[in-house]
């Protein structure tokens, strides 16, 4: 009986913790935006122009536009994934364009993993510097595309899918104020994500997974040694999903830390940060304790031109 007992508490400990597991991941999911994310963590090309941490030669042989790429790893609970980011301006417009590819990604109470390419997104912008205000304002709209494999293969016959079935619109409006060795910065994001289709075997129904909003407010201090220390706090919601027209209970209000720090090297910017989750609250706290995991990304930036 004692031996049935302790069985029992290991099965019902076990089920507890995959839940955790399955929630946290959800809660991961809802309170991330790709887009709003890349838009947050990049600054526009021209900041570094206008702050003076670019290389003078640029400034001086390519004031009408330039273009960088760059590489950033993103390490999660879940997840490892490997964005080839690319910004080209072009006097006061910008474009901007975005393949990720998942090195690995994990399903939650299952050993499943697999890897492949993610949703490409592409987008454009336009910025203005106000010299007699010290202030930068920006616009884009970044459409993401549902290029992910849907069915990557997670061995065992089990597939992983890697895209969110959605072609998702992000619009986005930044203003960058600058004194002496600090510059300031706010963002305001929208994503409104698209539907897609759930087939029931005898049915197919329509579903929507819910648009997000973000605010964000940050800083950077450039110190000595070329050296960039910066912090981000973000405000979000994502709003509740839908199945064929029936309101879902996955509404998720989260705040987060983005702590940062970025060195340049003639051609190159290194940079490195974390995503502190500091609140979340989502709508059913007997299932869901409102756990996120931390995320750190690297990143380097080469200016092509």
């Amino acid at each position: 009986m004692k031996k049935l007992l302790l069985l029992t508490a290991l099965c019902a400990i076990g089920f507890v913790w995959a839940q955790e597991e399955y929630y946290d991941d959800m809660n991961d999911t809802h309170s991330s935006s790709p887009t709003g994310d890349e838009i947050i963590t990049t600054d526009p090309i021209v900041i570094n122009e206008i702050t003076g941490t670019t290389n003078p030669e640029f400034t001086d042989n390519t004031p009408e536009q330039d273009m960088t790429a760059s590489a950033e790893a993103t390490i999660s609970e879940f997840y490892k994934k490997l964005n080839i980011p690319v910004w080209y301006r072009w006097r006061d417009f910008s474009f901007n364009a975005t393949i990720p590819y998942f090195m690995s990604r994990k399903v939650p109470m299952t050993d499943y993993t697999a890897s492949g390419l993610g949703d490409i997104s592409v987008g454009a912008g336009y910025g203005k510097y106000l010299p007699d205000y010290n202030l930068y304002i920006d616009g884009n709209i970044t459409v993401k595309m549902p290029t992910g494999d849907d069915e990557a293969d997670a061995g065992d016959g089990g597939t992983i899918s890697l895209t969110t079935e959605t072609t998702d619109i992000t619009g986005a409006i930044s203003a960058y104020y600058f004194m002496d060795q600090f510059t300031f910065k706010g963002n305001l994001i929208y994503t409104m994500n698209g539907t897609y289709d759930i087939d029931w075997g005898t049915d197919t129904v329509e579903a929507d997974r819910g648009d997000d909003f973000m605010l964000n407010v940050g800083a950077d201090y450039r110190w000595q040694y070329n050296l960039t220390f910066g912090v981000n706090a973000d405000y979000g919601i994502h709003s509740n999903s839908e199945t064929d027209g029936v309101e879902g209970m996955d509404k998720t209000i989260f705040m987060d830390i983005k702590p940062v720090v970025k060195y340049p090297i003639s051609l190159f910017e290194f940079v490195a940060g974390a995503k502190i989750p500091v609140y979340t609250d989502t709508p059913d706290d007997d299932y869901n304790e409102g756990d996120r995991n931390m995320t750190f990304f690297f990143r380097t930036n080469y200016r092509i031109f």
